[in-house]
């Protein structure tokens, strides 16, 4: 929407397309529309034609990105605060990896309106992250390549620099689960180290969804030891809805199930809460026995944090499953299937080097040169 509350129509038809057509999560849809909201806002004060930027407009846009720091800050996000006007920042405003995001939102949006017919085709094939050549087929009947013009599509990624995903150790995890106040609480944080599950798919869990015994057969379920199902749903009262639109399986530890035990304990004790579907759901405040939300288990990190001193939040949980699985594996495959991911490159952040590792590989280089001597 603009400064007057009025809905722009073209951002929200694109949107709906996501969601509706392309099936992407509502998790997803909010980061694009909150990329997609800088771009209009900085095109409308450039005097750039939204939907039919040119190479050199986004790469003004890019840098504008670079420059200017995020006005916005809420509790529990990672949100920049205004730069001091007396202070010069040293460092870019925004990393690359969050700049190039931002700008892949644009060319997707730039693309789909070229489908609708609000630009040229031509100004959206121009419009690319990387250089490419592209040739015609063979002419097979003068028996030599023939060759139509070059189209070079303009390249406007930023320099990208790739670092370790934020994890937390098994002693912050610790920490967390010790400053919970319920077992509700407890539960979602080991739930969230143990199974690496987005914070959308453990809100969208129903009960039928924990086959939490030795063998489900009797459910006709034939995957054998405790686990969970992870399903994408449309109608989840929270809106809480799995990124993947494939379901998976993933294993539960017997330390988990034992903390599930205790938080059902507690959950069931409560009349509204024991006639819901859905595993978690409030217990003290009202309504009682409402589907937990997205926004509750994030303000819930935000309160952990306080009592830690440390920075702490769900996603970050994540990263720390998918780096122990990884580091103790060294299968991508494996992590893959794990985390819901559609390719392995996704996962190849998490095989990264510790500083005890290398530590360790050089000491013990040197015990073994020392050794030969």
């Amino acid at each position: 929407m603009d400064d007057a509350y009025v809905e722009h129509e073209r951002a929200a038809a694109w949107l709906r397309v996501l969601l509706d057509a392309q099936g992407r999560s509502v998790g997803t849809a909010r980061a694009y529309a909150g990329r997609l909201s800088l771009y209009l806002s900085w095109a409308a004060a450039a005097g750039v034609e939204p939907s039919a930027p040119q190479a050199d407009q986004l790469a003004r846009f890019a840098r504008w990105l670079e420059r200017t720091p995020s006005r916005k800050h809420r509790p529990g996000r990672q949100r920049r605060r205004a730069a001091d006007p007396k202070v010069v920042a040293l460092g870019p405003a925004r990393s690359a990896a969050m700049v190039e995001g931002i700008l892949a939102a644009v060319v997707e949006f730039v693309r789909f309106g070229a489908s609708r017919g609000w630009c040229e085709p031509a100004v959206a094939e121009r419009l690319s992250f990387r250089t490419e050549l592209a040739f015609a087929p063979r002419s097979w009947d003068r028996g030599e390549r023939s060759e139509r013009p070059v189209v070079e599509r303009r390249v406007v990624r930023r320099r990208r620099v790739q670092t370790p995903p934020e994890t937390l150790s098994a002693q912050q995890v610790g920490a967390l689960v010790d400053a919970c106040s319920n077992s509700r609480d407890r539960f979602v944080v080991e739930m969230l180290y143990a199974t690496g599950l987005r914070v959308a798919e453990v809100c969208g869990l129903r009960l039928a969804d924990l086959h939490l015994v030795p063998s489900a057969a009797h459910l006709g379920c034939r995957v054998e030891g405790a686990h969970l199902h992870v399903v994408r749903r449309e109608d989840n009262d929270n809106g809480a809805l799995a990124k993947s639109a494939w379901p998976r399986v993933v294993a539960v530890t017997k330390e988990l199930v034992a903390c599930h035990d205790a938080y059902r304990f507690e959950r069931d004790g409560v009349p509204p809460a024991a006639e819901s579907d859905y595993l978690l759901v409030n217990l003290w405040r009202a309504p009682v026995g409402r589907t937990l939300t997205v926004d509750a288990v994030e303000r819930l990190f935000v309160r952990l944090s306080a009592r830690t001193g440390f920075r702490a939040r769900p996603h970050m949980l994540r990263h720390s499953f998918a780096s122990e699985v990884a580091m103790a594996t060294k299968d991508p495959a494996l992590v893959k299937e794990l985390l819901g991911h559609a390719s392995v490159s996704s996962t190849d952040v998490y095989l990264h080097a510790r500083w005890a590792d290398m530590r360790a590989a050089v000491d013990g280089q040197a015990r073994s040169s020392g050794q030969g001597r």
